[in-house]
């Protein structure tokens, strides 16, 4: 148990998960209050079994159990999520999905592909001359950021207003395991602060309907009445956190895994063709998304235990990304692995609604950076991953790339 509380698995959960794989693929976290599940056999049949793997409850019983909930101090947190989209399951989830998946169908989200084009070479324009670049700071950060809010309809000038309150609210529990009063009384804030934002956005968007997700669901109707205030905000967080900071990640440990597999670097210069494959790689090889919690409405055996009705389960998705049992040579970062379906986006009803979107951007980051920025390689390879302490959003804070200075024009 020592082992997943440590800063070095913060760092680098691999070889502690290939450890757990083999020697406890459940293993009771005591800090965390539930199991951590690593094998991908389990992963898949539990992620898909959202009868006994639940998804409401989930949040809503950590936050009960964190002192001051009785005092009311997390009341509007404690809303948030026990109405989310992500904390519903069948058919309630469905009904709430439906409103938010006519924004990502294939050909809506395609359709951005020239604008993300356009937003990439913005944002590369001004280091050009200069061969370096921040990955983080200079592009993985502000890209998703703004696609995400011209997509949904929130004001652009305001996505580090955003980013912030969904950093808070992450930082509650998601980012440590442990529920902790002084972050629950910040991330209760930042609900209240997010909340009187989009009030006023939804209040102008019922007045001035625009073609835009964010006015999709203020004129939308939910079982009757149009979506509560709390389950407005729960979406929108939901819509910035997954489309923004998971496609960061992506961009960010991608490139990390790629430039650090020279190998990899030539196979794709030499075939453009192999840009999907190689974003799918970069989510198996090192997943934004870690881990899933679920709340187990009946007993269960998983991997030898008895998990018992009532009790929390994470799902490392991580680990099961790197399943020997699944993928050979699973640490080895491979375009060309023969394929099979990775956890990064998750499975079943919750699969990520984002998922293209993030594809789309990957895809565009990799083969623009490629043609335009020649001799692309890490700054310092021998450098530690300036990784942010956060155990279920995995991302780099920072990560600095050198290329060969382009003239202006060329």
């Amino acid at each position: 148990m020592d082992l997943v509380l440590s800063s070095a698995f913060v760092a680098n959960p691999y070889p502690v998960f290939a450890r757990l794989r083999e020697a406890a693929p459940m293993l009771w976290v005591e800090p965390w209050g539930c199991w951590l599940m690593s094998r991908a056999e389990d992963v898949d049949t539990s992620i898909r079994d959202t009868r006994r793997f639940s998804s409401t409850e989930r949040v809503a019983r950590v936050i009960r159990g964190v002192p001051g909930f009785e005092e009311g101090r997390f009341d509007a947190i404690y809303e948030n999520f026990e109405v989310g989209i992500a904390q519903q399951d069948p058919p309630a989830h469905g009904r709430l999905r439906s409103l938010v998946s006519a924004a990502f169908t294939p050909r809506r989200v395609e359709n951005l592909r020239p604008r993300i084009r356009e937003l990439v070479g913005e944002l590369l324009a001004p280091h050009l001359a200069s061969g370096h670049l921040d990955l983080v700071s200079d592009l993985a950060d502000p890209l998703p950021a703004i696609v995400i809010a011209e997509l949904a309809g929130f004001p652009v000038e305001d996505r580090l207003r955003f980013r912030d309150w969904t950093y808070r609210i992450n930082n509650f529990f998601f980012a440590s395991g442990t529920a902790d009063s002084g972050q629950g009384a910040d991330a209760n804030a930042a609900v209240l602060e997010a909340r009187e934002w989009i009030a006023d956005l939804v209040a102008e968007r019922r007045r001035s309907p625009r073609d835009d997700l964010l006015t999709a669901l203020a004129v939308a109707e939910h079982e009757g009445g149009r979506l509560s205030t709390a389950e407005l905000l729960s979406v929108a967080i939901t819509l910035f956190l997954g489309g923004h900071d998971t496609t960061t990640g992506l961009i960010s440990l991608g490139f990390d895994g790629l430039l650090r597999a020279p190998d990899q670097m030539a196979l794709i210069r030499e075939r453009p063709d192999l840009v999907p494959a190689a974003v799918e790689e970069m989510l198996r090889f090192d997943a934004p998304f870690q881990m899933n919690l679920r709340y187990v409405t009946e007993d269960v055996p998983v991997a030898g235990v008895t998990v018992r009705r009532g009790e929390l389960v994470r799902q490392a998705l991580g680990s099961a990304n790197r399943d020997p049992e699944r993928w050979p040579d699973p640490d080895r970062f491979w375009i060309e692995r023969p394929a099979a379906r990775h956890f990064a986006f998750g499975l079943g009803p919750h699969f990520c609604l984002g998922a293209p979107l993030a594809r789309l951007q990957g895809q565009v980051v990799v083969e623009m950076l490629l043609a335009r920025l020649p001799g692309l390689r890490l700054a310092d390879p021998s450098a530690t991953p300036d990784l942010r302490a956060d155990i279920t959003n995995r991302n780099l804070r920072s990560l600095a790339l050198q290329f060969d200075p382009v003239k202006p024009g060329a």
